[in-house]
């Protein structure tokens, strides 16, 4: 009689490796792209990727990263017992709703393939085991249902105590059926009868709607607790998907205008505090943030507010474009002077980059106690939580204004553990007013280049090349001492014009205003009046004033007529000067006295002489130990950034290679290894019939070797035989040996 045939179908995975091991490649990779944390360090194999994967620490990670609706569907899970089917979660989440549909359906069970996909459950739809971590996160009582009660009422029980009890018993079990569903009770273990029940607490103990859980603590079992919900497993159903972002139209051609219009702006205002932060240094706090009266000083200079010029200064900071000096002052560094020469869109692009990257919420620093800079501000999820923002943003119509509070909403979705917090909207409406101020965003509509500037670029897209204006090289001098710029001016112009003139405005080009105090900054600078008279002439679309060009010959004239040394210091100047200058009761705090006619020497240091001299109305000049007139010091800059080690980089699919081909190694060693009875027999008929054989075994230094041999026969734990190669006879434990074949012709040469 024929036997019956076996079943060809593979049984269900007994453990979460095993249920890993069906992975194929591309589901590998797309796992470890989701949980990037099982990347470093590399697993060895698929079993340690298992328990790695399993441990609270990652499950957390990946259960926070949940949608809402995934979310639900993994806690319902928790809630049911250990296997689970996917009918059940479906009974769990859908019985009694009059509003289930049959996507909602459909919807459990791609929830639940998304949770095989994370590696937070495993088995068919019939034997779905979640894993333990995943059944802590959510507490001892998930969706605040406790476990069913030993022997669980029926419905028709259930009514017929919740009449027995009376009206009054519904506060409390409305209290403890949407959890936590335990209460304390004093004395709850004692033995209560229906007729001397006196309290509500009383009552539902003697009909068993309530049970003690100990000496102080009641209980409400799951089956009362889902007949109070109305068989709900939650107060409001989660939705299926993320809300709508819809709102009224503008125009997208003036939207990205105007954003442009904001890059371009944030430009300037990086370029300006930069400037600022060269030529008048802010020491930073001993915390390492920067004082509010410096962020209050940078706001004016800015024309904005301290929020403002704080996220300029975070900006700088996060592009590596200032950092602290030596002496903890802020500073300018050596990639600010390589940026400042590119061009404008790949410099905006690098600030772009280097905020959505920031593991930091720039507004943070604004706030009351914060400082800018400081560490208040610093959080390691902001980069993801940013570009979730971004990217919602991103997927609405094109032109579509976003209200802060709808966005939250959506936002809150995906991540279901901040959804309605006040700390969500507080970082949704933080984003974009970011946003805005880097031109990603203008008219609360997310502009149409924005997308492409969140990409990664190896080069700037042409589409961004064209958002920027094209610097012009030359401006207008006017007749009043200014100077009006009809575009944006390259930077080795603009930071020449303001040498010799003070900006007062700022935008796509900018208003310089000349002044007896700017001309005396160049001149101090070393130009000298030819200098700056060619300089005007050369960049100069007009004629330069008549009044412009008294101005410069004035202040250079008088430039220098006084020259300032050190012995700690000295002044060299004729006879009529000096005599002024050691008259002035102003200067007694300078120590001098007179050496010979016209040459004064003082204590103080030669920057402090040159400063009081010119507050009596003077015009100084430094000079060196030879006499030459000295310029300004080379610019001062920080040390380069340094950034913190960063891990190394391990892509997921590298990482999934690597644990597949580490399994595989594993699968072939398992498959060369043999059993002691197998070896035996191979050994035994080997010498049975003067065979030959390759034997591969431990010797004794611990190491794998190989022999060719005719084994003469075993004995004693021990195997005899003829070593192919020398001719002599050898005996190797049988316990050492791993794998004996046929050798080959080959193996014999």
């Amino acid at each position: 009689m024929a036997g019956t045939p076996r079943s060809s179908a593979p049984s269900p995975p007994r453990t979460l490796t095993e249920a890993l091991r069906a992975f194929d490649q591309a589901r590998l990779v797309a796992l470890l792209d989701s949980r990037p944390d099982l990347c470093y360090p590399l697993p060895r194999d698929l079993a340690d990727l298992a328990a790695r994967a399993a441990t609270s620490t990652s499950t957390g990670r990946a259960i926070d990263h949940l949608d809402a609706w995934g979310r639900h569907v993994c806690e319902t899970l928790a809630a049911l017992p250990d296997p689970a089917t996917t009918a059940d979660v479906a009974v769990l989440l859908l019985t009694r709703d009059p509003d289930a549909t049959a996507p909602e359906v459909s919807g459990i069970s791609r929830a639940i393939g998304g949770l095989r996909d994370l590696a937070l459950c495993w088995g068919p739809d019939d034997q779905l085991h979640l894993v333990r971590a995943a059944r802590d996160f959510f507490g001892p009582f998930p969706g605040g249902l406790a476990p069913p009660s030993p022997n669980p009422l029926r419905p028709e029980q259930i009514d017929a105590a919740l009449r027995r009890c009376g009206d009054d018993v519904a506060p409390v079990l409305e209290r403890l059926a949407w959890g936590p569903p335990t209460g304390a009770v004093r004395n709850a273990t004692r033995a209560i009868a229906p007729e001397t029940a006196v309290t509500p607490v009383e009552r539902l103990l003697a009909h068993r709607l309530l049970r003690p859980l100990d000496s102080d603590t009641v209980i409400l079992p799951r089956e009362v607790a889902l007949h109070v919900r109305g068989g709900r497993f939650v107060r409001q159903p989660v939705p299926l998907r993320p809300p709508e972002l819809t709102g009224r139209q503008r125009a997208v051609g003036l939207v990205d205008k105007a954003a442009a219009g904001g890059a371009f702006g944030l430009l300037h205002d990086l370029e300006l505090v930069a400037h600022t932060l060269e030529h008048s240094p802010h020491r930073l706090l001993r915390t390492g943030g920067m004082a509010a009266r410096d962020i209050t000083a940078l706001g004016r200079n800015l024309g904005t507010d301290p929020r403002h010029a704080t996220f300029v200064v975070e900006c700088l900071a996060a592009a590596g474009l200032v950092a602290p000096g030596d002496d903890q002052t802020l500073l300018p560094t050596a990639a600010f002077d390589r940026w400042i020469g590119m061009d404008a869109a790949p410099r905006w692009q690098r600030i772009v980059d280097a905020w959505v990257n920031a593991q930091r919420w720039f507004s943070a620093a604004a706030t009351e106690g914060a400082h800018a800079l400081g560490d208040e501000a610093t959080a390691a999820g902001a980069p993801a939580l940013r570009r979730l923002i971004l990217q919602q943003a991103e997927r609405t119509s094109p032109g579509t204004v976003v209200s802060t509070t709808d966005l939250a909403a959506v936002v809150g979705w995906y991540r279901p553990r901040l959804a309605g917090s006040t700390e969500l909207n507080q970082l949704v409406g933080w984003t974009w007013q970011e946003s805005s101020w880097l031109g990603l965003v203008a008219l609360d509509v997310f502009a149409s280049f924005a997308a492409v500037a969140l990409q990664d670029h190896d080069e700037v897209p042409a589409s961004l090349l064209e958002l920027f204006p094209t610097p012009v090289d030359q401006f207008i001098v006017q007749a009043d001492l200014t100077a009006v710029a009809p575009g944006p001016l390259p930077h080795a112009i603009a930071s020449q014009l303001r040498m010799l003139a003070d900006q007062e405005s700022r935008g796509g080009g900018g208003v310089f205003r000349f002044s007896a105090a700017s001309i005396r900054r160049a001149l101090d600078a070393g130009w000298a009046a030819a200098d700056i008279h060619s300089w005007l002439s050369e960049h100069s679309a007009t004629p330069v004033p008549q009044p412009l060009a008294y101005l410069v010959d004035d202040v250079a004239r008088l430039h220098g007529s006084v020259r300032v040394g050190s012995v700690v210091s000295y002044i060299r100047t004729d006879e009529t000067h000096a005599a002024t200058i050691l008259a002035n009761p102003g200067t007694a705090a300078l120590g001098l006295r007179a050496l010979a006619p016209g040459v004064l020497v003082s204590l103080a240091e030669p920057d402090e002489v040159v400063e009081t001299l010119r507050r009596l109305g003077l015009s100084p000049s430094a000079e060196d130990s030879r006499g030459r007139a000295m310029t300004t010091p080379a610019r001062r800059r920080a040390p380069a950034v340094r950034r913190p080690p960063t891990l190394p980089s391990v892509s997921a699919g590298e990482a999934a290679a690597a644990v597949i081909a580490a399994e595989r190694q594993q699968r072939r060693g398992a498959e060369a290894r043999i059993s002691t009875d197998e070896t035996l027999a191979r050994l035994t008929a080997a010498a049975q019939s003067e065979g030959k054989v390759r034997v591969v075994y431990v010797a004794s230094d611990g190491t794998q070797a190989e022999r060719d041999l005719s084994p003469l026969g075993l004995g004693a734990g021990h195997v005899r035989a003829v070593d192919l190669t020398n001719s002599q006879v050898v005996t190797i434990p049988l316990a050492r040996i791993s794998a004996v074949r046929p050798a080959t012709s080959d193996d014999l040469d």
